[in-house]
């Protein structure tokens, strides 16, 4: 699923990396209010222009995920094979078999912050109307359709909301469950909802 990183490209993921980890081992043992871009920087060994030209703010450490990108890259693949449930259902199985794999842990940890810190919180709403954008750009891309069509809208909104449900219910539920199975069956929900291209 991943394409192949350049060198740069993979020295600024590993630096990226590190910052977060950094800053979930400070938010976890001070608080999050109480760590600033400062001090990530210095137990991180970066400067702190360094970290705001990675992340930009604060909560956007936590909510940083090097998947997004390659997720929607995969969905504009996807759309354009099968219908829009299947092709996130895919999308998103592959995603969280390789989280799963190796960084479960790491996932939970930032669902703490995200669930439980407002501003956090509100970074991730922001990040939610960005990447729904996204989407209805690729189901108009694929469909014929403009992105401002209300079916378009409404499809993408569905596709975003569903993966976030899913994520939340196995926050709220204390991870009882494999994420990819909350996933599923979260899916299973809208199964089969598609978007036509438009007649004429």
């Amino acid at each position: 699923m991943r394409a192949q990183l350049s060198l740069r490209e993979r020295k600024k993921l590993q630096a990226m990396r590190r910052i977060q980890e950094v800053a979930l081992e400070l938010f976890d043992e001070y608080g999050y209010s109480n760590v600033t871009i400062e001090r990530i920087a210095a137990e991180a060994e970066v400067s702190p222009s360094s970290v705001y030209r990675y992340f930009g703010t604060k909560e956007y450490v936590v909510l940083y995920d090097e998947y997004d990108p390659v997720a929607v890259q995969s969905l504009d693949d996807e759309f354009a094979a099968q219908d829009p449930v299947a092709a996130l259902r895919r999308v998103t199985t592959d995603m969280v078999e390789e989280l799963e794999s190796r960084e479960v842990d790491l996932v939970r940890r930032r669902m703490r912050y995200a669930m439980t810190e407002p501003d956090v919180r509100a970074g991730m709403g922001r990040q939610v109307e960005q990447i729904t954008t996204e989407i209805r750009g690729l189901l108009a891309k694929h469909t014929g359709r403009d992105p401002g069509d209300l079916d378009v809208r409404v499809l993408a909104a569905a596709l975003v909301s569903v993966f976030m449900t899913a994520i939340e219910y196995w926050h709220d539920t204390d991870y009882r469950e494999p994420l990819h199975t909350v996933l599923d069956r979260a899916l299973d929900v809208i199964d089969g909802i598609t978007l036509d291209r438009p007649r004429g």
